[in-house]
């Protein structure tokens, strides 16, 4: 069954938040994206910190987005530092001064250029690195690894494979559709109480990895003293998230000073719940994607090369 969201999307076809979490590979699939997104953030406290809090991550995707639409001939669609604030306003995630300074470290680090428009001179073009593009189509490839999963013939293999044309074609559909990322963020509250936070979604992503894997100790408590470590983060702000969980009915402390936590079914389901919307706005951005690149020539728009 294919969802239809009615007359804006009437000729867009995609999979229904209801269908991907009722399918019977559905739980397969979470943790194949649960393992792979640990794999490509554990063991990097840098990136982590850098990218994965909401605010952070949503800017990093939006300059994605707008590097996607540009068009040097077109002013409209310069991504500028300006345009990025206005992309920002309906998550209401980030004030323009932390977009300012997210942007500011994203170019210290290497993922970043603010390279001068030829056309005038006075502006500066916010242009994605090689390292940012890369990593962009490391995220999208594990993103859509569960639909892939989930439907193997659907042609989400170039999206998992780090296609950049795809990676393109993604990103230019989702640019149309921030208003669409936003609601899904407002309609899981529960999940926003890890993703507000440092590395709050990973530290819930490796407990759900953890409790997976383990048997009995998943009864009893997991030790989180060294999931800090893993992103960069302090043992006390693993805590401080978790005591917040707690209070949220997500998460059971125990043992001597409450350093075992198991989760509740509560927040297995809040979890999965997110998931389930988030690859269905995936699914919506891939089929946008599809119609565009067979209704277009291919753009000469190189997103592995920064105009300089």
């Amino acid at each position: 069954m294919i969802h239809n969201p009615g007359r804006r999307l009437a000729d867009v076809k995609y999979r229904s938040s209801e269908e991907i979490l009722t399918h019977p590979c559905f739980v397969p699939a979470r943790n194949a994206f649960v393992d792979a997104v640990l794999a490509l953030y554990a063991g990097d406290p840098f990136l982590t910190r850098l990218i994965l809090e909401a605010g952070r991550f949503v800017t990093f995707a939006n300059i994605m987005c707008l590097h996607a639409r540009y068009d040097e001939a077109d002013r409209s669609t310069w991504p500028t530092i300006g345009r990025l604030n206005e992309s920002m306003l309906q998550f209401g995630l980030s004030s323009p001064r932390r977009v300012e300074a997210l942007v500011a470290r994203l170019v210290h680090s290497g993922f970043l250029e603010m390279v001068p428009s030829r056309q005038d001179r006075r502006v500066r073009i916010l242009t994605p690195t090689q390292r940012m593009i890369d990593h962009d189509l490391d995220w999208l490839a594990a993103h859509y690894l569960p639909l892939h999963i989930l439907f193997p013939d659907a042609g989400f293999a170039p999206m998992v494979q780090r296609d950049r044309a795809f990676q393109l074609a993604q990103r230019l559909a989702s640019i149309e559709f921030f208003g669409h990322g936003a609601h899904i963020l407002a309609s899981n509250p529960g999940v926003m109480l890890f993703m507000s936070r440092d590395a709050g979604m990973l530290i819930l992503i490796k407990l759900i990895q953890m409790t997976h894997a383990a048997t009995n100790e998943s009864r009893t408590g997991l030790s989180y003293t060294n999931i800090g470590a893993l992103f960069g983060v302090s043992r006390t702000h693993v805590r401080e998230i978790l005591l917040e969980a707690e209070r949220a009915g997500f998460v059971q402390l125990s043992g001597r000073g409450g350093q075992l936590v198991q989760l509740t079914p509560a927040v297995i389901q809040v979890f999965d719940h997110f998931i389930a919307d988030s690859l269905s706005g995936l699914d919506l951005m891939f089929q946008i994607a599809l119609k565009t690149m067979a209704s277009k020539k291919p753009s000469t728009h190189d997103t592995a090369s920064s105009p300089r």
